[in-house]
């Protein structure tokens, strides 16, 4: 939450945030570049990641609430 100036902005801006950064590629480009050499990640691994942070961001927020704060 370091770069937002209050909770408030963190629950506006966050979730817009999160479902434009958190791509398929980027999920792609990442587990490639982990990945042992002569293999990548699995397009049904990528599919999943996509379908799962589609429209998240305010579950995302929820749950850093809760994770965080009492």
């Amino acid at each position: 939450m370091g770069k937002y100036a209050s909770w408030s902005d963190f629950e506006r801006n966050a979730p817009i945030a999160y479902e434009e950064k958190a791509t398929a590629d980027a999920y792609r480009t990442g587990m490639n570049g982990i990945a042992p050499p002569g293999m990548k990640v699995k397009e049904g691994r990528v599919t999943h990641y996509r379908d799962g942070v589609t429209g998240k961001g305010d579950d995302m927020v929820a749950g850093y609430k809760r994770a965080m704060f009492e």
